[in-house]
């Protein structure tokens, strides 16, 4: 795994000659050179702020605006910003790509910089990339993706038919798409219904025709994640109407300010993932998955879970290996417990940056979800 470092610093290289000084400089000053893995991966934000105002949506409580501005780096720059951030590991066994935190990636403001994003990702690292979207794609669209990354994985965001107007009022509607994964699915690549949030109270009723329809369309699996709630989404939701009840209930506690609250959804998704398989569609319970089964790879997780699909199987885990990662990085590592799908280390010192990069690195060679201990 040395080896993915010395291949970032050889990139990192190389796009230092392509920019100027002041690129570089804007470069290194963005949050994305600095920004730690999310477990879908390292989020890029190619706009900021969303001018959709799903209901459901707490990026008003994070800060953000409800307008929409495009990120300000350019596709190289970003590049130059993700070599230069100490966790990130490139290629295309490296760190996963998530576009479309914060913002709607395929928005008309956002349109241009993510197509940019995408194509400046695949030529200069390699690295699996990730989508979410409620716009439109063309079939022109569909191709260009295609062509850029062949294993892209699009995750198309539907969460209600009966109440979209209400819970997405600014989004295009349920109906585009599923055009939208039409359009995908014809081009040669494996569109994915993403459905999250789960609302309690609307999707018992909905999501057999959801799924239907998603099927229909050419979805080849399902990926569908629980509602947070901040004080505001309840008051959104109260004023149009919409079941609060069922979803309070399902609460740990009310939430405080701008406080989110995860809504245990648990039963809800096991029922939507039966009536997915018995469909036909890939239940994912992560969307990180989605994204490794749609480039071809298979972690140890999906392997635990019973996720017959085809791709690379992960290496089994090599405790020779891990040990020189961390020496490597100036990191004594104690002990190691293979837990199947997961892996135990034990670390010293606990150096903040070291501990994350070492992280990553054995997530990334061996398939698996690493947990850090002191």
């Amino acid at each position: 795994m040395i080896y993915e470092l010395r291949l970032k610093e050889e990139l990192r290289r190389k796009i230092e000659d392509i920019l100027s000084r002041e690129s570089r400089e804007k470069a290194l000053n963005d949050h994305h050179s600095r920004r730690k893995p999310r477990p879908c991966g390292f989020t890029i934000h190619t706009g900021i702020g969303c001018s959709l105002q799903c209901t459901y949506c707490y990026i008003g409580d994070m800060g953000f605006s409800w307008s929409i501005r495009e990120y300000p780096l350019n596709g190289v720059e970003l590049v130059y910003a993700l070599l230069n951030n100490p966790y990130f590991v490139p290629g295309e066994n490296g760190s996963l790509i998530a576009i479309g935190s914060v913002t709607e990636p395929f928005h008309g403001v956002t349109r241009t910089r993510t197509l940019e994003y995408i194509e400046s990702i695949s030529k200069y690292l390699g690295n699996p990339i990730q989508f979410s979207t409620k716009m439109y794609l063309t079939r022109k669209d569909a191709l260009f993706l295609r062509k850029t990354d062949p294993g892209i994985s699009p995750l198309i965001t539907i969460v209600t038919i009966k109440y979209a107007e209400r819970l997405e009022p600014y989004a295009p509607p349920p109906s585009k798409r599923f055009k939208t994964i039409k359009n995908l699915r014809e081009a040669g690549l494996k569109p994915i219904l993403f459905l999250r949030p789960i609302i309690p109270g609307l999707i018992e009723d909905e999501y057999i025709e959801l799924i239907d329809q998603a099927v229909d369309h050419g979805a080849h699996g399902l990926v569908a994640g629980s509602l947070r709630i901040t004080r505001s989404i309840i008051e959104r939701f109260k004023s149009k109407r919409l079941p609060v009840r069922e979803i309070l209930e399902r609460a740990p506690c009310i939430p405080k300010g701008r406080e989110q609250v995860s809504i245990d959804t648990g039963d809800l998704k096991r029922e939507i993932a039966r009536y997915a398989m018995r469909k036909g569609l890939l239940f994912f319970p992560e969307a990180c998955m989605a994204n490794l089964y749609t480039h071809g790879r298979i972690c140890w997780k999906m392997i635990k879970l019973g996720l017959r699909v085809l791709g690379d199987k992960p290496p089994v885990l090599n405790k020779n290996e891990v040990f020189k990662i961390g020496q490597y990085l100036g990191l004594t590592v104690d002990r190691i417990r293979d837990r199947g799908s997961y892996v135990d280390i034990w670390v010293k010192p606990v150096d903040r940056v070291n501990t994350t990069l070492f992280s990553e690195l054995v997530k990334c060679r061996f398939k698996k979800c690493v947990r850090i201990h002191k």
